[in-house]
C-alpha cells in the first residue's frame, strides 16, 4: 500500500445553496461557481429558487425564469458532483472511522463522519470486515473512491 496522504477532516463541511434568487446574474453564478471550488465542500446541495407565500423574497424582482433556474441547477448541480468526487477522491490513503450500518454476506458497509445518513455516499469495507455488526466502529484505509462513495481496506 501507498502511504498515508495527508490528513483530511474526519468531518465533513457541508452546504446548501439556491440558485435563481430574484435578481440573480451571470456574475453572481460564477461567483458562486468560484466559491464552491475554493471552499472544498464534501458534500453540497443545489436547489432552485421558488417563490414562498408570506416571505419578502417572494416581492422581489427580475424574477429568473422557470427554465434558466432549471439550467442554473442542472448547471451548478454537475459542478458540485464534480467538487464532491474530488474531495472524496483526496480521502485515498487515509485512514477513516466508519459507522457499520449494512451487513450482508460479505457486504459490509456503512459511513464516515463525513458522510450524512441518506443523502451523501457511503463507505464500503473489504478485508476482514465480515466480523463486524451494525453500529461497529471500523478503521479503515480508503482505497478508492467511487464518486463520492469510499471503499476502505479494514485496518487492524
Amino acid at each position: 500500500m501507498g502511504a498515508i496522504r495527508e490528513r483530511v477532516p474526519e468531518a465533513g463541511i457541508r452546504s446548501n445553496v439556491i440558485v435563481g434568487f430574484p435578481g440573480e446574474n451571470e456574475d453572481d453564478l460564477v461567483e458562486l461557481e468560484r466559491f464552491l471550488c475554493a471552499a472544498r465542500l464534501d458534500a453540497v446541495g443545489v436547489f432552485g429558487y421558488s417563490d414562498e407565500d408570506g416571505t419578502e423574497a417572494a416581492t422581489y424582482a427580475p424574477k429568473v425564469p422557470e427554465p434558466a433556474v432549471a439550467e442554473r441547477v442542472a448547471r451548478v448541480s454537475a459542478l458540485a458532483e464534480e467538487l464532491t468526487a474530488q474531495r472524496a477522491e483526496d480521502r485515498v490513503g487515509t485512514i477513516v472511522e466508519v459507522l457499520v450500518e449494512e451487513t450482508g454476506g460479505a457486504l459490509v458497509e456503512g459511513r464516515c463522519a463525513h458522510q450524512a445518513p441518506e443523502v451523501d455516499g457511503t463507505t464500503t469495507l473489504t478485508g476482514s470486515a465480515s466480523g463486524y455488526g451494525v453500529g461497529d466502529l471500523v478503521h479503515a484505509r480508503v482505497a478508492e473512491a467511487v464518486g463520492v462513495d469510499l471503499v476502505a481496506q479494514v485496518v487492524p
